[in-house]
């Protein structure tokens, strides 16, 4: 009776010691080590993970739609903090050549327009400006090209003393558990992430079954219709060469910067529009919006110019508000006058 008794304490013992240390491992990235001092035990955590559970926001959103997979632990934790959370590396970037580049860049142009006395305000529209790839600016003065290298020293320098002092220590804003849980998540081919419609956090689904609904909702419908390499390229040039036709015979009746832009877009390589489908996760059992990005597609230029042009019509909208000290001049007007 003592032996089965032993026994059972045993088990007990083992699976309380498995579940604390999956809490732990969980929970802060790591399992204390009884044989360490605390000391080292400190250190070693420090080293491991510099943000513990306690600094994690609690409002974590996150979507899972699996029903064929199991997602990783920890994914909530990790998925959670957003899909435009920015993860930091365990070392500090070296693009500082890169960085003093685009500076030394910015401030040649301004030096070259400021001394030939540019009038930007006749022929700068900053919504559709498009960056001349093949022009960069001559040197500007002496004394600003001696200021400029004076600086990239001093940030070398001080980049390097920064460097040389974190070199111990954990730079990364993820724990263990999260960046082992980013791993698996870039290595599982059977699942898919995806944001959700009306921005309600990041969802992950079967791969399998987002392209089932990707098909069965919506590209195997009436609603579309596939056509050949052949057909799709020839459609696009038609309306490629339609829609430079239409700025060719009203070029007369457009700005100069307007014209530029047109004439710049056009030089530039276009992709084609990509569709995808954000999950409706408000609905149930939920559906996918269909998505058509023309992000740099050929349709995207007059996107840009319909977008800068229809701008200029809104001060016409009665509802139109310019900002907070407009609706404060407008509710003004509407205070009865003062007694006398």
């Amino acid at each position: 009776m003592a032996k089965h008794q032993a026994i059972k304490n045993n088990t007990i013992l083992a699976q309380t010691l498995k579940n604390t240390k999956e809490l732990y491992q969980s929970n802060f990235g790591l399992q204390a080590n009884p044989h360490l001092s605390l000391q080292a035990n400190f250190n070693r955590a420090l080293l491991h993970n510099s943000h513990p559970t306690l600094n994690l926001p609690t409002n974590l959103t996150f979507q899972n739609l699996c029903t064929l997979n199991t997602v990783p632990k920890g994914t909530q934790e990790l998925l959670g903090l957003n899909l435009k959370y920015c993860i930091a590396p365990n070392t500090i970037p070296d693009n500082i050549n890169h960085t003093v580049r685009r500076m030394a860049y910015s401030i040649r142009t301004s030096h070259f327009l400021s001394s030939a006395g540019s009038n930007q305000d006749s022929e700068f529209i900053k919504q559709i400006y498009l960056k001349n790839k093949n022009w960069n600016p001559p040197p500007a003065s002496i004394e600003i090209e001696e200021n400029i290298t004076r600086f990239e020293t001093k940030l070398k320098e001080a980049h390097l003393t920064l460097t040389k002092k974190t070199q111990k220590r954990n730079l990364r804003n993820l724990s263990f558990m999260q960046l082992k849980t980013l791993k698996l998540l870039k290595d599982n081919k059977n699942l898919i992430i995806k944001p959700t419609d009306k921005n309600l956090g990041p969802a992950v689904m079967d791969t399998s079954t987002y392209v089932r609904k990707i098909l069965i909702d919506h590209l195997l419908t009436t609603d579309y219709r596939q056509l050949s390499p052949i057909e799709a390229k020839n459609t696009m040039d038609n309306l490629k060469n339609y829609l430079k036709g239409l700025i060719t015979r009203h070029q007369s009746l457009l700005p100069k910067p307007e014209l530029t832009f047109f004439q710049c877009s056009f030089q530039n390589f276009h992709r084609l529009p990509m569709f995808y489908g954000l999950p409706k996760v408000h609905k149930m059992p939920f559906t996918l919006r269909p998505i058509v990005s023309s992000t740099n597609g050929f349709l995207a230029i007059f996107s840009t110019w319909l977008d800068y042009k229809m701008k200029k019509l809104l001060p016409l909208v009665k509802s139109y508000i310019k900002n907070s000290f407009f609706s404060y001049r407008r509710f003004e007007r509407l205070k009865p006058p003062a007694r006398s």
